[in-house]
């Protein structure tokens, strides 16, 4: 694989808990499996990753002859101020790692992917979208069309971070004109000045620091390549966790969850979670009895689990095909 053949994915790695990287790892299957360009995906990280973690990603990336590149972000958070840092205390740590893809990567552009995403369409397509002049294109944020308007608190934050709210983006999904913002910006310095400036005011703080800098710099694409959709019809887009809680959190049964648990069990991460779906199709045996009690059903499965699968988010997978088969259960008592 050439570099300059390949469309160049960036993922930001930040990894205290050791759970991150499975979400990292649902991102690069779901774009592997629906993308058949070259892709090289580079992952930013710190002192978070665990060998374990690169070794799955590695073994990722090679299940679908694709490759993975790792750059350590730590040279980098030297030059971002500690008032920086305290303001990103109730984010992850990891939203600044994009802000050193310029310094980091020698590429004329990068598509950056936040890690609560399921890519479900061909990324190559994003890709391909010219920039032009402009030195990102994202898509705008979840639900500007409802709550947009002159008079209102969010309209108001925007022009006091130097934006406007009817152009404001969502930072999760970019793809970055690198050559450009090379030229024309110094993102970490940019950003020590920006939050000493605007910092009292940043909701979001690299989402509010990115359409800021790049004010009337940002092309503006279909909300298909960021879609806060969790329902019906998912094909054809990239997928964002931004209206419901994280597939890995909430269980509250959507499309979307689904999608990312099938993704899932795709993955290196997956592997214990697999068991788990055997265990499901013993509980369907043994739940044909309708006069049985539901509860006597689920003690017979969790008597049947070993704790030691329990880890990766594999016991949110249990949690919500229990559920599934609950509500098939109690349709099939009810005659619904």
């Amino acid at each position: 694989m050439e570099s300059n053949d390949a469309v160049h994915v960036v993922l930001a790695v930040y990894d205290p808990k050791g759970v991150y990287s499975s979400y990292a790892g649902v991102v690069m299957t779901s774009i592997f499996e629906h993308t058949k360009s070259a892709i090289l995906v580079h992952i930013l990280h710190d002192d978070t990753l665990t060998e374990e973690n690169r070794s799955l990603f590695n073994e990722t990336a090679a299940a679908f002859g694709q490759k993975t590149e790792f750059h350590d972000v730590l040279p980098f958070m030297d030059r971002i101020g500690d008032d920086v840092v305290e303001l990103t205390k109730d984010w992850s740590l990891g939203a600044l790692f994009r802000l050193f893809i310029p310094d980091i990567l020698s590429l004329e552009k990068v598509i950056y992917l936040d890690c609560d995403i399921v890519v479900n369409m061909d990324i190559k397509e994003l890709w391909d979208i010219p920039l032009g002049d402009r030195s990102l294109a994202g898509a705008i944020d979840y639900g500007v069309k409802e709550r947009i308007s002159f008079f209102s608190l969010q309209a108001l934050r925007c022009r006091l971070i130097g934006c406007e709210w009817r152009t404001y983006i969502n930072s999760g999904v970019l793809v970055m004109n690198l050559s450009k913002i090379r030229v024309t910006h110094s993102l970490v310095e940019e950003s020590s000045a920006w939050f000493k400036r605007y910092g009292h005011c940043a909701d979001f703080p690299d989402q509010d620091l990115i359409n800021s800098c790049f004010y009337k710099d940002i092309k503006i694409i279909d909300e298909k390549f960021n879609s806060g959709l969790c329902w019906g019809d998912l094909s054809g887009r990239i997928l964002h966790a931004i209206a419901n809680t994280k597939p890995w959190v909430g269980m509250v049964g959507t499309d979307l969850e689904r999608l990312y648990w099938k993704t899932y069990l795709k993955t290196p991460w997956g592997r214990s979670a697999r068991d788990v779906i055997d265990l499901m199709v013993y509980a369907v045996r043994e739940c044909q009895y309708l006069h049985r009690r539901t509860s006597q059903c689920y003690g017979k499965i969790f008597h049947r689990l070993r704790m030691d699968i329990f880890q990766n988010g594999v016991q949110k997978i249990l949690q919500l095909l229990l559920k599934d088969l609950y509500h098939k259960m109690k349709r099939g008592m009810t005659g619904g």
